[in-house]
């Protein structure tokens, strides 16, 4: 088992011990007074390049990525959501408090035996006021604060996916457009033999049937080359639509497939996982689903709540403001569920079922983040060892093409001979572009699994721990 399976093992197995418990306390969870502060960071580009982006060294795709975040409709759709729940705490929070309500009334009477006109002013107070003796309200609120938290993470998650996408897009569109070049410059190439061929032809030098083959190679490639055109055209469109503009395809990225990637470090320490916002969602979810899970219990217990009113009657209107005639009342209440034909413990079952739930849904995100990990190393591997061979059959391709062309054209060689030269230059020229693309997207998958590049800022790591060891110490349901 080697190093990075030992991490794997040692992170699944606290994090899994750690769903066993849940949070009675507020995990200082941002309340909507944050959302703007923590807006206004998410707005920093570090937030989304965090190092792997800015190692491109493509400042037209960095500058990009930031027109995209800055128009892109499903981003800002999902940051108003995340607004919406930050209200929603707002909301719980308030449930909390005493509520205060004021109200004026007032009637005109008459009457025609004996004629006599009345008329009838008040001015009311009302409050009231639930204890949270048993902490259902409070626990109310922090499963609030826990979906405002899913909330955020979403959208900090949308944010870093929707930046991969744009750079994975980037790259769609360059290899794209290398591959129309590619297409372009063999039909050049056809059109020579095809002239070579023809020319030999005409002098009676090599059969019609070379002929039909050289015109048949030719008119197949620019049947490729409109091909090209639209996968371009296709490639272009994509990335207009995430920049949110009319998919017109005049878009053109800039730079170029890189030949070189960084080396992945060895041994990557597994709390790099901890950065990644589904895996942080998932934790809340797990805690909002707990809280409930609490809540639901706590309602089978009495509720104790205070109520009073107070206010002032009059016949004139600059009498209510007098406190001569003030009344009030006070009233406490306790209420207690007798029966309801099961429907609090049946609910309070439920909500613990959906606890369980989540936690096997928290195990399930967190096997899958590590298997995006394993498969993005793995295919890293590989893939640097398909471009690595694929560059040196493309060289040996292109310069067999040219010795073929030129023996042809002395006769040294067959039609057939110069054909299979041409498509396997082509062929191996499209695949290393191909290969190229995809060891490149491959890469931004596996910093996306990682949720970041491959360091860990010394605060994270101190916050991780902490985090871990409050986890573990918080008491059962």
């Amino acid at each position: 088992m080697n190093r990075i399976s030992l991490l794997v093992c040692a992170v699944s197995a606290t994090a899994l011990t750690a769903c066993t418990s849940i949070p009675v306390a507020d995990r200082d969870l941002p309340g909507p007074e944050t959302a703007a502060s923590w807006q206004a960071s998410s707005d920093n580009e570090g937030m989304v390049r965090d190092g792997w982006l800015d190692e491109l060294q493509m400042p037209e795709l960095l500058q990009f990525v930031d027109q995209v975040l800055a128009d892109n409709p499903d981003y800002r759709s999902r940051s108003l959501l995340m607004k919406a729940a930050g209200y929603d705490r707002g909301v719980a929070r308030a449930d909390l408090l005493p509520s205060l309500s004021g109200g004026i009334s007032a009637q005109r009477q008459h009457t025609s035996n004996p004629s006599v006109t009345t008329n009838s002013l008040s001015l009311g107070l009302d409050a009231s006021w639930e204890l949270d003796v048993w902490g259902r309200l409070s626990t109310r609120e922090k499963a609030a604060a826990a979906d405002y938290a899913v909330a955020r993470y979403d959208l900090e998650g949308a944010r870093l996916s929707l930046a991969a996408q744009v750079a994975q897009g980037w790259f769609q569109a360059l290899e794209a457009e290398q591959q129309y070049a590619l297409a372009r410059r063999t039909v050049e190439s056809y059109e020579r033999s095809e002239r070579i061929i023809r020319n030999r032809f005409n002098r009676g030098l090599s059969s019609g049937l070379d002929l039909r083959l050289a015109l048949s190679n030719l008119e197949a490639a620019r049947a490729s080359l409109s091909d090209r055109r639209d996968q371009l055209d296709g490639a272009r469109r994509s990335l207009e639509v995430l920049a949110g503009r009319y998919p017109s395809a005049s878009l053109r990225a800039a730079g170029g497939l890189p030949d070189q990637l960084s080396e992945v470090p060895a041994g990557l320490p597994a709390d790099l996982l901890e950065r990644r916002p589904d895996l942080q969602a998932a934790k809340q979810r797990l805690y909002a689903a707990g809280y409930r899970s609490q809540q639901a219990g706590k309602a089978l217990l009495p509720s104790f709540s205070l109520t009073g009113s107070a206010g002032n009657a009059s016949d004139n209107f600059s009498d209510l403001l007098k406190f001569d005639n003030i009344f009030w009342n006070l009233i406490g209440n306790i209420t207690q569920p007798v029966f309801q034909g099961g429907r609090l413990l049946n609910t309070a079952r439920a909500q613990e079922a959906r606890f369980e739930a989540q936690k096997e849904q928290f195990a399930q995100t967190l096997l899958q983040a590590f298997r995006e990990v394993e498969d993005g190393l793995s295919t890293d591997r590989s893939l640097h060892e398909q471009v690595r061979h694929t560059a040196k059959a493309a060289e040996a391709a292109v310069s067999a093409e040219e010795v073929a062309l030129d023996q042809y054209a002395r006769g040294l060689i067959n039609v057939t001979t110069l054909l299979d030269s041409q498509r396997q230059a082509l062929a191996q020229q499209s695949q290393l572009l191909l290969v190229k693309r995809l060891r490149i997207n491959n890469r931004i998958r596996l910093h996306l699994a990682l949720g970041g590049d491959f360091t860990q800022p010394e605060d994270h790591q101190a916050t991780n721990s902490n985090q871990l060891t409050a986890y573990k110490s918080e008491g059962d349901l």
